[in-house]
């Protein structure tokens, strides 16, 4: 991620902090949490279309989801709480329709959600390195 990234507003950490409190109850219902997930990869294939900031964020989400579900099912055992529950709570505001900007306002929804995923990857950039590297020796051929 990109070392300059752009700083969350007041109103993008307000919101971020209530999905927040719900990522922490989330993490605990893995059913629940597996939803949340498949809802991401739906999203982002929906979002494709979308040339806007599309490789980053598109690349970066699923690694996240990645990330999460290799969590979840025991395979990746590194990552710590606050990064899993922080994770959750970005994808959760990625997936709300109405958060600081509207996902139906063309363009800056999108650049509101990447605001945030950004910040994310930014401030988790030692844990999401850590699982790249982990899924480049469990998962290469």
């Amino acid at each position: 991620m990109s070392k300059g990234a752009k700083q969350p507003s007041k109103k993008q950490k307000k919101y971020f902090e209530s999905f927040k409190k719900r990522a922490s109850r989330l993490v605990h219902d893995h059913d629940a949490l597996k939803e949340t997930l498949e809802k991401a990869n739906k999203k982002l294939k929906d979002s494709e279309s979308d040339d806007q900031l599309k490789s980053k964020l598109i690349a970066y989400v699923k690694l996240v989801v990645r990330m999460i579900r290799n969590s979840i099912n025991g395979n990746y055992q590194k990552l710590p709480w606050q990064t899993l529950v922080m994770m959750v709570a970005g994808l959760i505001y990625f997936l709300a329709p109405l958060d600081a900007l509207p996902d139906f306002i063309p363009v800056a929804g999108l650049v509101d959600d990447a605001t945030i995923l950004l910040w994310l990857g930014k401030s988790f950039q030692d844990d999401l390195s850590k699982y790249k590297a982990w899924e480049e020796l469990n998962y290469s051929n």
